[in-house]
């Protein structure tokens, strides 16, 4: 009996504690709706451990490019930089392999901090817009890019040796998916284990508040340009396993666009003060559940451009609707 009664209220508290979870983040309603929208529709097709791994292999690429930028969202400020830290850091690793072997995979996450630092420190003494210093930013680093393809003569920036990367360790778990739990699990850390999230939030919320309390905002402005940089270059190699051990050659602003519309989709507005990473993860699984659907109704490819534009716009608004209700209550 008291088994009963045990099991019970522990079902109950798992209950509860699922409703809450979906009650503040409602991006979960979306998630839920649209898989049950799928699996009635193309029940043969989305209901497979083929579509289940396409999934999860989107999933990472949109998270990888946007749990790193959502610490620099939190403060109320956009860091677009992770494309450039993908290209340009693909090719350091492609450039430095002859030289470090195995060990240059690691230069993504280290070029990733310093570029971070460096975005950060000229943020803060600058006063530039962060939106027009990452983009800029992005832009030299994909030049860069180029330069060095077109000084060697190369086609792709690809270093064979990193090809066991892209097998599968397990049936329908990319290795992908593996590569993204450290950045997973360093994001959670840095959110709810130190007092980056929180005083990142504050800042977001009001930063002559937060410096009348003591935070040091310049210094955590920078921090969180740094976090964004790091977790962007982790990321960046399982979006380096991803292209199959190659860096991108090309800046894709559908690309870019897709991490911003996972952040603002899961729950974190532009003007920063509440969200986090978690939020971001969800936005990444809606974001990719809506083309994921649009690719098994058979909507033309070349569509897809305008379907990100109006995804980050809707994204937008309904992240903005929501930042005014959490204003008004």
């Amino acid at each position: 009996m008291k088994n009963q009664v045990g099991s019970k209220s522990i079902a109950i508290s798992i209950l509860s504690s699922i409703f809450k979870m979906i009650r503040k983040n409602p991006v979960l309603w979306l998630i839920i709706g649209l898989t049950i929208l799928f699996a009635t529709l193309y029940s043969e097709s989305f209901l497979t451990g083929t579509n289940f791994e396409s999934i999860l292999k989107g999933f990472v690429i949109t998270s990888m490019l946007s749990i790193g930028p959502t610490f620099v969202v939190l403060m109320g400020s956009l860091d677009v930089s992770y494309m450039g830290i993908w290209m340009f850091g693909g090719a350091l690793v492609w450039l430095l392999f002859p030289y470090l072997g195995m060990a240059s995979i690691f230069i993504y996450p280290i070029f990733g901090l310093v570029l971070g630092f460096i975005n950060g420190i000229i943020h803060v003494k600058s006063k530039i817009p962060s939106f027009i210093l990452t983009l800029s930013m992005t832009a030299i680093l994909a030049y860069l890019t180029t330069v060095i393809r077109n000084i060697y003569g190369v086609l792709t920036l690809a270093v064979p040796e990193y090809r066991f990367l892209t097998g599968s360790l397990i049936q329908y778990i990319p290795t992908t998916f593996l590569l993204a739990l450290p950045v997973f699990i360093l994001s959670f850390f840095f959110m709810n284990f130190t007092k980056l999230g929180t005083y990142l939030c504050a800042i977001g919320s009001n930063e002559e508040g937060a410096e009348l309390a003591g935070i040091n905002v310049k210094k955590y402005k920078v921090l969180g340009f740094a976090v964004s940089g790091f977790l962007s270059g982790l990321g960046s190699i399982a979006l380096y396993s991803y292209l199959g051990a190659r860096a991108p050659v090309t800046l894709d602003l559908n690309e870019m666009i897709r991490g911003l519309a996972a952040i603002v989709l899961g729950g974190t507005p532009l003007v920063g003060g509440i969200g986090g990473p978690h939020r971001t993860l969800f936005g990444a699984l809606a974001y990719v559940l809506i083309f994921n659907g649009l690719f098994l109704a058979g909507i033309d490819p070349n569509q897809f451009k305008l379907y990100i534009g109006l995804t980050l716009i809707v994204a937008v608004l309904i992240a903005s609707r929501g930042l005014k209700g959490v204003l008004i209550a």
